[in-house]
């Protein structure tokens, strides 16, 4: 009986040590969460006053393309008129739509539409999330918005009193930049626990750009003069600043692991983040048409994606560019493409 009992506890420790070791050795297989994941997203803003704002995507290897996808997955409806801007959260990408006053809310990976948030917007231009809330910049109204980035409810109002433009967070307050289209020398730092104004800092005229990196808020100004870059200390929430009057109007400002990028007229410069001096050599330079040339501008993973709006008559061009400046890829996208956004 004792042999017996024996025989048979070999013969279930055999199997439980075959059924462990299935398990180990079984590869965990990635199921997909949609189409549109790993990849980047391209914003097409549009005609202002038609609704032909459009999404186009690209995958991280730059093999698979498609315009439109908005469109695609949710016809009959249509993003709206003017795709301004972009932003995440978990599984959802929240679309700014200006001229729609409108933010449309999708899944990020499939891109089907989930809800669309319309209470007092006018003209919203940027946003961002945090701690479960949806916040916005307003031109018409010049304040923050607020949402319930779950149940997409109103919440509040924060009023700026001046232009309420890009938006960043960084030491769990808000950094709104009070500046557009070659104008303001401010930024505004919002505390989010009281819905209230903490201070304003003064920077450079001709602020356009706003960037958070590492804790740091990093804020470009370009003017007729020079160009200007701030570091602002988002603890005490005073900044510093390196200039250069030789190279003038730098804009489109983007941070890409430990270099700044950036560009002036039809050139890319890049310097590191603990740079004293920028940069007045460009990576590369394109042929330059005001409005049109780096209409749009990110970098990726060490790749420069330039968006070109071809003067609004036509499709728009995005060129995918090495980080030394080789062509990598050629794309015709939608009408205005004005931003690229790392969906990984």
């Amino acid at each position: 009986m004792k042999l017996k009992n024996l025989y048979l506890g070999i013969i279930a420790s055999a199997f439980l040590f075959a059924s462990c070791s299935s398990n180990d050795d079984t590869p965990e297989i990635e199921v997909p969460l949609g189409a549109y994941e790993n990849g980047i997203f391209i914003l097409n803003e549009g005609n202002f006053g038609t609704p032909n704002a459009s999404v186009s995507y690209v995958s991280n290897d730059l093999a698979t393309f498609q315009n439109d996808i908005f469109k695609l997955v949710n016809t009959p409806t249509v993003l709206g008129d003017v795709a301004q801007s972009m932003t995440f959260s978990g599984e959802k990408a929240f679309i700014v739509v200006n001229n729609s006053n409108e933010v449309e809310v999708v899944n990020r990976y499939t891109f089907k539409s989930l809800a669309t948030i319309t209470t007092k917007l006018e003209n919203p231009r940027y946003s961002v999330v945090f701690n479960d809330k949806l916040y916005v910049t307003n031109a018409i109204s010049q304040a923050v918005t607020i949402y319930d980035a779950k149940t997409y409810a109103y919440i509040a109002s924060i009023p700026v009193g001046k232009t309420a433009e890009r938006i960043v967070v960084a030491n769990n307050k808000l950094y709104v930049m009070n500046g557009a289209y070659g104008s303001g020398n401010e930024v505004t730092v919002i505390n989010p626990a009281t819905n209230t104004v903490l201070t304003t800092i003064t920077v450079e005229q001709g602020i356009n750009s706003i960037e958070e990196k590492n804790g740091s808020v990093y804020v470009l100004c370009g003017n007729d003069t020079k160009s200007k870059l701030f570091k602002i200390n988002t603890t005490s929430d005073t900044a510093t600043s390196i200039e250069s009057t030789a190279l003038k109007g730098a804009a489109n400002m983007d941070i890409d692991g430990s270099k700044i990028y950036y560009t002036k007229d039809g050139g890319v410069y890049a310097m590191d983040l603990t740079a004293t001096a920028f940069s007045t050599t460009p990576i590369f330079t394109t042929s330059y048409v005001q409005y049109s040339t780096f209409y749009g501008f990110g970098v990726i993973d060490g790749k420069i994606y330039s968006g070109n709006a071809n003067g609004f008559t036509q499709d728009g061009i995005v060129t995918v560019y090495s980080s030394t400046g080789t062509v990598l890829k050629t794309l015709t996208v939608g009408i205005g493409p004005n931003g690229f956004y790392s969906n990984n």
